[in-house]
């Protein structure tokens, strides 16, 4: 929404200047989040550049994970707003940040979950080998970084060991290798591979 904003936009074409459908600008001012300025005889709505803005700071924060009822509470007189738990803007907007923190630290635990089931044969593709190599693009490529793998090496080689050095051998890793990641994860060190 970085166009010039004329004097009197309709739902449609704020709608359009937004990229939001025409309901979700009702939804917003079903719940008193975007009011339009005016109205005309015949009922339709107008917006200026304040109700624009205003639908950036929505959308800014729509953008943040942040749910519609915080939003009102954001974006409500200074008076009003604290949510109805009592939370303050600052106090709701760190709340996000460190919820979206167990968020994150859930989905990489599924992530860790997906690679060891890659890494056991039945779930691989018959016939199909890693190499080194292709595994660590692959861990990369699904945002792992050194610390990710090594942890991911270390929890395999806790929970499954015996599953841990096959799949260090499938890699075509010499016995040497694959004994020093084996070792290096058991005293959670870095691990290389």
């Amino acid at each position: 929404m970085s166009k010039p904003i004329p004097g009197k936009l309709t739902l449609g074409q704020l709608g359009k200047l937004a990229g939001l459908a025409r309901t979700s600008l009702l939804h917003y001012e079903s719940l008193g989040l975007l009011t339009p300025r005016a109205r005309s005889a015949a009922g339709y709505r107008f917006y200026g550049e304040a109700e624009v803005e205003r639908l950036r700071v929505i959308c800014r924060l729509r953008d943040a994970g942040l749910s519609l009822s915080d939003i009102g509470a954001l974006i409500a007189s200074p008076r009003k707003a604290a949510r109805h738990d009592g939370l303050k803007p600052a106090q709701l907007l760190q709340q996000r940040l460190l919820d979206l923190s167990t968020t994150v630290e859930a989905v990489r635990k599924q992530q860790r979950s997906l690679a060891r089931l890659l890494a056991i044969p039945e779930f691989r593709n018959r016939g199909a080998r890693w190499t080194k190599t292709a595994w660590i693009e692959l861990l990369r490529r699904a945002g792992f970084g050194e610390d990710d793998m090594r942890r991911w090496h270390i929890e395999f080689e806790r929970d499954s060991p015996k599953e841990h050095a096959a799949f260090l051998e499938s890699l075509g890793l010499t016995p040497a290798e694959a004994a020093e990641i084996r070792a290096l994860s058991k005293n959670g060190r870095r691990v290389r591979a």
